[in-house]
């Protein structure tokens, strides 16, 4: 039978087949990452060279001044921590050994996130898996408290990827989780880092039971040491239902669009459910990216969402139901007419 399935893979040359699921993922995301190189990446690259031809963009004395201290301040935190955790070492000399009792732990798992799906010992918000419905999957997300930085520069507009802008965030937020706060407190990294369709970038502040309850979360920096006054918040996401669809490789705005249009498709057609956004509203979108810079792009694990509810069921005939809601638009066309009056025609 082996060789039944060798020999027609052969004759029909696909080995699809014949392939173990793991090397179907892995061809899945070499597919996936080529295709993002050549529709989206490289011709990205190209525009950017080109653009920086004809423009040239000279940042202010003033910026340059403000980058300097922030990054100085950010120097001089990160040395005055350094600084502690030595005078704590000297002062207990057993943290010493258990430090380079756990090096070689700690070493062998970031060489396993390199070529793993799934970052290890790393934590994010708690949710129930509700079904899988082959091309997504619907889940319940509890509550959960976030740090959030915007992006965008004209916020509200649509998002588009911009690598700088992008970097930016995640080093403000990151800045605030290492303990750039008002409580000089560090925070344990988690997963995923989630970016929205409005140009936020968000990190889940994970927390004890204790500290939910006393509401204990460090509030960002009052002043521009650091990062900018305001740049982040602090925010207290409802619970949501969210139709979720993995996919790998890298998330560039092409590829946001093209699993975006499947992910929507996919509910249209299941016909269970549908978009929890007011009537006419653009269908808002989150995408959550897992694995570290240094992981293999093949192997990463991306995911897009959007909010959903159960489609109200009725008992109603399609026909009558087509038909009353025709007669109720007439109803509605007629008192707008109404209500406006004679034309200023």
């Amino acid at each position: 039978e082996i060789r039944d399935s060798v020999q027609k893979a052969l004759a029909d040359r696909d080995i699809e087949p014949l392939l173990t699921p793991n090397a179907k993922r892995l061809q899945d995301g070499t597919k996936a990452v080529a295709r993002q190189l050549t529709n989206d990446i490289i011709p990205n690259i190209a525009q950017t060279v080109q653009s920086r031809r004809t423009s040239s963009v000279i940042p202010s004395p003033q910026d340059l001044s403000k980058l300097s201290s922030r990054v100085l301040n950010a120097l001089q935190s990160q040395a005055k921590r350094a600084v502690e955790e030595v005078q704590q070492d000297l002062a207990d000399p057993s943290r010493i050994a258990q430090k380079v009792s756990e090096l070689p732990t700690e070493l062998a798992k970031e060489a396993r996130n390199v070529f793993s799906e799934m970052p290890e010992g790393l934590e994010g918000p708690p949710y129930t898996v509700v079904e899988n419905r082959g091309d997504y999957e619907v889940r319940d997300y509890s509550g959960y408290a976030v740090a959030s930085t915007n992006m965008n520069p004209t916020f509200g507009e649509p998002y588009e990827t911009d690598l700088s802008g992008a970097g930016t965030a995640f080093n403000t937020l990151a800045a605030y989780l290492f303990g750039a706060n008002q409580d000089s407190k560090p925070m344990e990294m988690t997963t995923p880092v989630t970016t929205t369709s409005l140009g936020e970038m968000r990190f889940y502040l994970k927390q004890t039971q204790q500290e939910q309850q006393q509401g204990d979360i460090p509030m960002p920096l009052t002043d521009d040491s650091i990062y900018a006054k305001g740049s982040v918040q602090i925010l207290e996401l409802p619970p949501a239902r969210l139709a979720v669809r993995k996919f790998t490789g890298f998330v560039t705005d092409g590829e946001i669009s093209r699993q975006k249009q499947v992910l929507l498709q996919a509910l249209e057609l299941d016909g269970v459910y549908e978009m929890d956004v007011p009537h006419g509203a653009k269908v808002p979108h989150v995408i959550f990216q897992y694995n570290p810079p240094y992981t293999v792009p093949i192997v990463r694990r991306n995911e897009i969402a959007v909010p959903i509810r159960v489609l109200p069921t009725t008992d109603e005939p399609a026909a009558e139901s087509l038909e009353r809601q025709w007669s109720d638009t007439g109803d509605e066309i007629d008192g707008a007419a109404a209500d406006a009056g004679p034309s200023d025609q």
